[in-house]
């Protein structure tokens, strides 16, 4: 195994069954005096490997599947950072495609920030940030991608593992409801938010860009067995279509919610749950919330029925635009504006 030393150096024949119990950081930026202060910021909490330009990063993410996060600049030669964004959030590699990109910028401008986000940035910070603000971030990011891979790891286990269709010991419908119908009660007498979750699975196979086609039983089963072992015991989760589970959770910011439905997402498309390299798996998850109606200034309350309506309509319009992950208001209206150009 490498020791922390070498591994913080350009290493690109390192070996691919290097394992280190410190999650790894790549730094790409073309100012050695930036790379260095980075690197003290980090050193002895993560490991790091270091690139100048953005065709290095992107080598360096192809050869080294140990990396968790990529730190980058925007301005480097050869490739830059929106470029090397673009090359990773289009990878047909999943853990690149995934994986949380940190762009550094010396400017606080908004529209910079603003291009950044929207080219796929994870999240963003100045040059001058702390040694402890950059740690947090950074232990967030990486303790969430092993949170992504363990649900692959499920999945697939529960997939390959049964012998005949697992049986899930989901709450029925009904109950869903009726439980759902008390959490959204007292989220509004207590003003506290309220969630939920509609996520719908298909198949799809590559050159029929209209197709999508309900997975295997098996599949939505174990699917449906993931759910039932990741939310809380206050939360619930029926199934509620063929190929479709829906989930009410309360006490929940918004973006916890958000984060949560993500990882799920990328979990169940990045798995490898099927061998047929022509089909691929989508899960889009419509996503609905009490604060987001409030906001809005509603004159009246939400019902359950006008909340789940809104979940189911924006789960099956993920599905419809073959796309994996969350639909919540600000994506259903971009899909919408899309539509009318």
């Amino acid at each position: 195994m490498e020791n922390s030393q070498r591994l913080g150096g350009m290493l690109p024949n390192t070996p691919l069954a290097d394992i280190s119990l410190k999650p790894r950081v790549l730094i790409a930026d073309d100012s050695r005096i930036v790379r260095a202060t980075l690197i003290k910021h980090i050193q002895g909490m993560f490991e790091f490997r270091e690139a100048l330009d953005g065709e290095q990063a992107w080598e360096t993410l192809l050869l080294d599947p140990n990396i968790r996060v990529l730190i980058t600049d925007l301005t480097m030669p050869k490739l830059d950072g929106y470029g090397l964004l673009e090359r990773i959030r289009g990878s047909k590699i999943s853990r690149i495609r995934d994986m949380p990109v940190v762009v550094v910028s010396g400017s606080d401008e908004q529209q910079e920030r603003d291009r950044a986000k929207a080219a796929g940035a994870t999240d963003l910070i100045t040059k001058g940030i702390g040694t402890a603000q950059l740690l947090s971030r950074l232990d967030i990011l990486s303790k969430l991608v092993n949170t992504q891979r363990e649900y692959e790891r499920s999945l697939e286990a529960l997939v390959n593992n049964s012998q005949t269709d697992p049986v899930i010991q989901l709450s029925s419908p009904y109950a869903l409801q009726t439980q759902a119908e008390a959490m959204l009660t007292y989220a509004m007498r207590h003003n506290k938010n309220f969630v939920l979750l509609n996520m719908c699975v298909g198949f799809k196979r590559a050159g029929l860009e209209a197709a999508v086609a309900p997975p295997p039983t098996g599949v939505v089963n174990a699917i449906g067995q993931l759910l039932q072992g990741t939310v809380r015991q206050t939360d619930s989760v029926a199934k509620t279509g063929d190929a479709e589970f829906t989930l009410a959770t309360s006490s929940i910011n918004f973006d916890s919610a958000r984060n949560f439905a993500e990882r799920l997402c990328h979990a169940i498309a990045s798995a490898n749950l099927i061998k047929e390299e022509q089909i691929s798996i989508l899960a889009s998850c419509g996503l609905v919330s009490l604060c987001e109606h409030m906001v809005e200034g509603s004159a009246t309350a939400p019902t359950l029925n006008a909340l789940w309506d809104i979940a189911h309509r924006r789960g099956a319009l993920g599905l419809q635009r073959s796309h994996s992950g969350v639909i919540s208001a600000e994506e259903e209206k971009a899909f919408r504006q899309n539509s009318a150009l």
